[in-house]
């Protein structure tokens, strides 16, 4: 099962100059316990951006067109190449983890979303999360990870397949 899973602002926002624009805790924690055990597929800018590589208890795969040696652990692969080279590792829990042109060509791909929103309007964004199709999505449960300011919570998204269309 391949999931996008990512935080973003009121307006859709999930960064600015290369970082995340705020601090949730319980976001991270939510994401690790997510992740963990599965396999993460990331663009070069968002591994560039990770406070420590390679995430741990993960197999770390980096989407670029360009070679790169970030050691024997890290696969780096194109695009095509990423959720095969996952599973052919035996990966059954695959998660598209950013940044935002790695979203919008895994969203066609992708059979769930787990989509944070942290309650805050991040000025000068450069990097949103796509919008979701709604013909295409339909909404699952929502949960509060953070009750305090700036509030945060996940929904989950499924794909609409073809047998519960009406």
């Amino acid at each position: 099962m391949l999931t996008l899973i990512a935080a973003q602002d009121r307006n859709g926002a999930i960064g600015r100059d290369n970082t995340i624009p705020w601090h949730i805790p319980e976001d991270f924690a939510y994401f690790k316990a997510q992740t963990t055990g599965g396999a993460v597929i990331m663009g070069r800018k968002t591994w560039d951006s990770l406070p420590k590589r390679p995430l741990p208890n993960r197999l770390n795969i980096v989407v670029s067109r360009q070679p790169l040696d970030l050691g024997p652990e890290i696969a780096v692969v194109e695009l095509d190449g990423a959720i095969s080279h996952a599973e052919s590792r035996g990966y059954k829990n695959i998660y598209c983890i950013g940044g935002e042109q790695i979203y919008r060509q895994m969203l066609c791909r992708a059979d769930r979303i787990l989509l944070s929103t942290v309650e805050t309007e991040i000025q000068d964004a450069d990097a949103f999360f796509p919008e979701i199709p709604s013909d295409h999505w339909t909404k699952g449960q929502s949960k509060i990870l953070r009750h305090d300011a700036p509030r945060c919570s996940v929904t989950e998204y499924h794909r609409v397949t073809a047998d519960a269309a009406p």
